[in-house]
C-alpha cells in the first residue's frame, strides 16, 4: 500500500482545481491560492478553538464559521473551476475575518493582534490579479480600518477586557503564524515560478535544437550552417583569423540506395556523419548540406591543416565497413579557405567546385582550391 505524506496530500489538494488546458502561470496561481486559503481555514479552526477555550464564545464562533465557508468555497471551485469567483470569495473572507474578530473582541485594545491576516487580501490580489486590483483591496482594508476606529469605543464598551499577558501571547502567535504563512506562500510561488520558467527555457531550447538539427544524422542542418558561417565570416573579418571550409560527399550513394534500400542508405548517412564528427575539434562545426553532402567549418585553421584533416577523414571513411552487409564506402572532399570580405555564397561555391573536381578526377580524394 502506497503511503502518502502530508506534503503529498497538500499538493494533491492544491492541484484539484487545475484543468488540463491551464497554462503554467494559471496552474501556479490556482495551486497557490488553494494552498493559502486552505492553510488559513485550518488555522481558523485552531484559533476558534483557542478563543472558545479562553472564554470568548462569539470570537471563537467567527473563525470556525469562516473555516466552514472557506472550505465550501474551495469545494465549489473544484466542482465549477470558476477561479475568478473563488479568488474574490476567498479575498473577501480573508479581509472580513480579522475585522469581525476584532469587533467581537472589543476593538483595537483586544483585537488588533488579528489584523495581520487582513493583509492577505491585497497581497493575494497582487499575486493573482494585478496591481490595480491589489490597490482596490487595500482601499477596502483602509475603509474598514477607519470604520473600526470610529466605533472603537462602542466595541470596547460591549466586550470583556483581555488580560495583558494573553493579549501579548496572541499577538506573538498571530504574528508568527502570519509571517510563516506569508513566507510559505512566497517560497511556493517563487519556487514554482522558477520551475515553470526553467521548463519553458528547456522547451524553447529543445524546439530551437530541433529547428537547427538534421533529424536523421543528428548534426546541424542547412539553416544552422548559414547562421554559423555568417558568424564565422564576421569573426574572421574582425580578428583576421583563417577560416577553412571542407565539403564532402559520399561516393556513389545513389547506388547504395538502389541496391540495399533506403533503410541501409539512412544507416550509411548516420555512420558517415559519425565518422566526420569524431574527427573534428569541439570548436569545429559540421552540418548536413543536403542529401549526402556535408560541410565542415574549421575556425582559426590554415588551409594546409584543413587538407591534412580531410585526408585523415577520407582514410577513416574508406576503412569503415558495415558488419552485416559488408558494404564499404568512400567519399570525395573539397577544401578551401575564406578570403577577406567574401560572401557565404562565394565560399560555398568554391568549396563545392573543389569537391566536384575530386568527383570528376576519380572520387575518393581531396582537392584544394584556395581562390
Amino acid at each position: 500500500m502506497t503511503k502518502i505524506s502530508p506534503h503529498g496530500l497538500l499538493r494533491r489538494w492544491s492541484a484539484l482545481g487545475v484543468s488540463p488546458g491551464d497554462s503554467e502561470d494559471l496552474r501556479l496561481k490556482k495551486t497557490v491560492m488553494t494552498f493559502v486559503s486552505s492553510s488559513i481555514a485550518f488555522l481558523a479552526i485552531f484559533w476558534g478553538g483557542l478563543y472558545l477555550y479562553s472564554g470568548y464564545p462569539l470570537s471563537g464562533a467567527i473563525p470556525l464559521s469562516y473555516s466552514l465557508i472557506s472550505f465550501a468555497s474551495t469545494l465549489h471551485f473544484f466542482r465549477t473551476k470558476r477561479f475568478a469567483l473563488f479568488c474574490f470569495s476567498q479575498q473577501l473572507l480573508i479581509l472580513l475575518l480579522p475585522f469581525l474578530l476584532m469587533w467581537s473582541l472589543g476593538g483595537f485594545a483586544n483585537g488588533s493582534v488579528v489584523m495581520i491576516w487582513a493583509f492577505f487580501a491585497p497581497l493575494a490580489a497582487l499575486f493573482f490579479i494585478d496591481l490595480k486590483a491589489a490597490t482596490r483591496w487595500l482601499m477596502a482594508f483602509l475603509v474598514l480600518l477607519l470604520f473600526s476606529a470610529a466605533l472603537d469605543q462602542t466595541f470596547a464598551a460591549h466586550a470583556r477586557p483581555m488580560p495583558a499577558e494573553l493579549n501579548t501571547l496572541y499577538f506573538l502567535m498571530n504574528t508568527g503564524c502570519g509571517f510563516v504563512l506569508i513566507g510559505m506562500m512566497l517560497y511556493y510561488f517563487v519556487k514554482d515560478r522558477e520551475s515553470a520558467y526553467q521548463k519553458l527555457q528547456r522547451s524553447e531550447l529543445h524546439v530551437r535544437e530541433l529547428m537547427l538539427t538534421d533529424p536523421l544524422t543528428g548534426v546541424a542542418n542547412r539553416r544552422h550552417l548559414d547562421d554559423r558561417l555568417a558568424m564565422e565570416l564576421a569573426r574572421q573579418a574582425r580578428y583576421g583569423q583563417p577560416l577553412s571550409v571542407i565539403m564532402t560527399d559520399i561516393d556513389r550513394f545513389k547506388l547504395v540506395n538502389d541496391t540495399y534500400g533506403h533503410t541501409v542508405g539512412d544507416a550509411v548517412l548516420r555512420a558517415f556523419a559519425h565518422q566526420l564528427r569524431k574527427s573534428i575539434r569541439n570548436s569545429d562545426f559540421i552540418a548536413r548540406y543536403g542529401g549526402e553532402e556535408f560541410v565542415l567549418l574549421l575556425p582559426n585553421t590554415a588551409i594546409e591543416e584543413a587538407v591534412a584533416l580531410a585526408e585523415r577523414m577520407r582514410e577513416s571513411i574508406r576503412a569503415h565497413c558495415f558488419e552485416h552487409s559488408g558494404l564499404c564506402m568512400t567519399a570525395s572532399f573539397g577544401v578551401t579557405i575564406a578570403l577577406p570580405d567574401e560572401s557565404m555564397s562565394e565560399v560555398l561555391s568554391r568549396v563545392d567546385e573543389a569537391m566536384y573536381q575530386s568527383k570528376t578526377n576519380g572520387r575518393d580524394r581531396v582537392t584544394m582550391l584556395a581562390e
